[in-house]
């Protein structure tokens, strides 16, 4: 455990000193296996992640296999039309919410009672007023597409929630909203997008909401289609963007393929900036800068959370010596004899040689982090 302590510090720095500047969290978060690790165990494997659409299994028998920073899951819909989750090749049960409007939501905390509350990170999320222009039981599975990109799941999910480039980077954004006139609203585990969209551009059919759900998924929605977005990393400086992709039932062939095309030119996009900004942080020579309190106020609160949700998970991990994975199944007394003594082994094993590695690697050049108020 003690290799992870340089990303944390031994002390939080006085509240005065911490609101001097808002700063972003630093390069080695972006690229450090052991922080990898630590959000496998703080986040994926106890935070409900936003997975699918009801639309996307409609009948019984109809199942999905879903990954997630390593855990691999498979959402189905069983013989009595009921939605379920269940853990990769272990197939033990996954905790499913659904809300009101058809979103599959997966938590695979292995507890009969995750500990993380559906309404904690997402009440009210479903309840938006700008929702009430669309019903989502008029729309239905279309097809999927996915992207991978050389680079941390946090750069892409940084760069969703700002639009402080979308002037320059995205040509096809001020056709369908007043940019002008973005801006987000943060709450608990979810950042709502907002941006104006003018009287053509409604009549067009590009009335659009956005949020993010916090950690790696977000949704468009539009009159004529939604998409949903999943930001799955597979390593520290990897992941893979998946799409599902639904299709009002009235939408014309033109006007899906309209809005359809054109997320797709943004999302590549958006994977070429990913991709360079990830060469930047491998260089080594940026620590970590300021983010603009108004403009970056979205990337703003998703790293805010990261580094609450991962720093407590850690001090848990700490005050208890050994690693806390919420997602793996308790084992029966009568199987478990003899096992633990090996899986000790094995993560001590693992530990030291992580130590070293991390000694090795990192040397004395890693900044100390701190909690910042935000």
């Amino acid at each position: 455990m003690s290799f992870l302590r340089n990303y944390f510090g031994t002390s939080a720095a006085p509240a005065k000193e911490e609101k001097k500047a808002i700063r972003a969290l630093p390069a080695s978060w972006y690229t450090s296996q052991d922080m990898y690790e630590l959000e496998r165990r703080a986040i994926f494997s106890r935070k409900w992640l936003l997975t699918t659409h009801k639309h996307r299994i409609p009948n019984s028998g109809d199942s999905v296999r879903y990954d997630a920073a390593g855990y691999e899951f498979v959402v189905a819909k069983d013989n009595n039309g009921t939605i379920t989750a269940l853990h990769g090749n272990d197939l033990f049960p996954a905790h499913v919410h659904i809300d009101r409007n058809g979103f599959v939501w997966v938590n695979l905390d292995a507890s009969d009672t995750p500990e993380v509350a559906w309404k904690d990170d997402f009440d009210g999320v479903d309840e938006q007023p700008r929702f009430d222009h669309y019903n989502f039981e008029d729309y239905y599975f279309d097809h999927t597409w996915d992207m991978e990109g050389a680079f941390n799941w946090k750069i892409l999910a940084d760069n969703y929630n700002e639009c402080y480039h979308c002037r320059v980077a995205h040509p096809d954004i001020p056709t369908i909203a007043d940019l002008n006139s973005y801006y987000v609203k943060t709450k608990a585990g979810h950042i709502q997008h907002y941006g104006a969209q003018r009287d053509d551009q409604i009549a067009k059919g590009f009335r659009i909401a956005t949020t993010y759900f916090w950690p790696n998924a977000s949704f468009n929605i539009s009159p004529h289609f939604f998409f949903m977005q999943r930001f799955t990393p597979t390593s520290p400086t990897q992941c893979v963007m998946r799409y599902e992709v639904y299709r009002h039932k009235d939408a014309t062939d033109e006007a899906f393929n309209l809005i359809s095309d054109m997320y797709k030119r943004i999302m590549s996009e958006d994977k070429y900036l990913c991709v360079h900004a990830q060469k930047n942080l491998n260089t080594g020579v940026f620590v970590n800068g300021e983010l603009h309190p108004e403009m970056e106020q979205g990337p703003l609160h998703f790293q805010k959370t990261v580094r609450d949700v991962v720093t407590e998970h850690y001090a848990k991990e700490e005050a208890v010596g050994h690693q806390i994975w919420p997602a793996k199944q308790d084992i029966p007394a009568d199987v478990a004899v003899g096992q633990d003594q090996d899986v000790d082994l094995s993560v001590g094993v693992n530990t030291y040689a992580q130590v070293d590695t991390f000694k090795d690697s990192m040397g004395t050049g890693l900044s100390t982090v701190t909690a910042i108020a935000v």
